[in-house]
């Protein structure tokens, strides 16, 4: 019997509609159609037709990898599903290399508490020159008062003590204003999303980002207002998502708070918006709608050895 057939007959078995399908799987009712048909050139590719076969398998009670070897011969060659394991299983020398363009992440943070303190100090300088042309005035002030003191009798003794007074107040305003100028603020670590690898895997683009400067809690939201096919888990085969995402079900919200990575493996990528903890991700340009790609996220700044 033919995998359409045999679908449709156990779906039929549990007097289930091609729209109770569609439910359960969010699968379109037109592709379920052309599967129950063998219509396999409507669909979107043959990664949609492996997958939406799947998830159909397993809506009506079919053991779905049993299902999957049985008609082999009559699904499309499997070209990707090898595709995550591959890029699960990375050397500790890739781990590695990962982590040494992270270095240059702090760069601008650097570069700006620079900048701060040569303005600061800029400031101590210009302050500390003025302060110091007004001493000169004071000694010169105080000279003259000494001479009278030698030349004038007890009535002009009482004017020189009037001028250490005056210098005492100009060195105190002094203190105050070298004092303000000691004071500075560094600026806060905002999270960032850092593109530190992009490579391919039978014909897929995938892209490793590091998470800088991470919150103790991660969220990790997608949007679209188109539909794509969409696989989130971590490093160790967690599955978060794993079905049709389209824009009835977004916004799609995951806390990964603990996680050290996580996966992502979706269609049509440029109609999926993806942030992490409110900073968007930015594809590289490379990246074309029509293509199956993937997403590498160190949630802990680097690639977890």
């Amino acid at each position: 019997m033919e995998i359409g057939a045999k679908l449709k007959e156990a779906r039929e078995a549990k007097n289930l509609s091609l729209d109770d399908i569609q439910k359960v799987t969010k699968i379109q009712t037109r592709y379920l159609q052309a599967i129950e048909k063998g219509n396999f050139s409507a669909m979107p590719g043959s990664f949609y037709v492996r997958a939406f076969v799947k998830e159909y398998a397993t809506a009506v009670g079919l053991d779905a990898e049993v299902f999957m070897e049985e008609h082999a011969s009559e699904l499309p060659k499997a070209t990707n599903e090898s595709s995550v394991q591959y890029s699960r299983v990375r050397s500790r020398g890739e781990a590695t290399s990962s982590k040494s363009p992270a270095i240059f992440s702090f760069l601008p943070t650097v570069i700006v508490v620079l900048l701060i303190l040569g303005i600061l100090f800029l400031v101590w300088f210009f302050r500390s020159n003025g302060n110091g042309d007004a001493d000169p005035e004071q000694v010169d002030t105080g000279g003259p008062d000494e001479v009278l003191v030698e030349d004038t009798g007890s009535d002009s003794e009482e004017q020189p003590e009037e001028a250490p007074d005056e210098a005492t107040e100009g060195d105190e305003g002094g203190e105050t204003t070298d004092g303000e100028t000691n004071q500075s603020e560094e600026p806060a670590n905002e999270p960032q999303l850092k593109l530190v690898e992009e490579t391919t895997d039978d014909g897929e683009g995938v892209s490793t980002y590091d998470l800088i400067n991470a919150d103790d809690t991660i969220q990790l939201v997608l949007n679209t207002d188109k539909e794509h096919w969409l696989e989130v888990e971590n490093d160790k085969g967690k599955s978060f998502y794993n079905a049709m995402f389209a824009s009835n079900n977004a916004p799609l919200e995951l806390d990964v708070t603990g996680e050290q990575r996580v996966h992502l493996r979706f269609g049509n990528p440029r109609d999926l918006q993806i942030t992490v903890n409110g900073v968007s991700l930015q594809l590289p340009e490379t990246v074309e709608n029509g293509q199956i790609h993937q997403v590498w996220i160190n949630l802990n700044g680097s690639a977890a050895e």
